[in-house]
């Protein structure tokens, strides 16, 4: 069975300022199976999580608090998977009490 195309390839680096919320817009663009890793690169924590996905990128469903924070530094979130969910965006709003750096890396096909 050949592999699909990957439609979904994205990583970059996140700097939180101190007790500021930091929303980040990942294209998904439409991969059906993709998942994302978030680590903290930074020296704090980070302290708060929540995302919501868009079919389209306009509208964004409700906002969920994900509970698998804080996130130590040098420490990764669990993997955030969608299966059989094609979206073309999905947003992830961070918070860090104290301020820290993040990378995030998303993959799908």
């Amino acid at each position: 069975m050949p592999i699909p195309p990957r439609v979904c390839s994205y990583n970059t680096t996140l700097v939180l300022a101190a007790a500021t919320p930091r929303t980040l817009d990942v294209p998904i663009n439409n991969a059906t199976n993709w998942n994302i890793v978030v680590a903290n690169t930074g020296a704090n924590p980070l302290t708060a999580l929540s995302v919501s996905s868009s079919p389209n990128g306009t509208l964004f469903g409700a906002t969920v608090a994900i509970t698998a924070v804080p996130v130590a530094a040098g420490a990764s979130l669990p993997t955030i998977d969608g299966s059989s969910e094609p979206i073309t965006t999905f947003r992830m709003t961070f918070t860090s009490t104290l301020g820290t750096t993040l990378a995030i890396e998303a993959g799908g096909a």
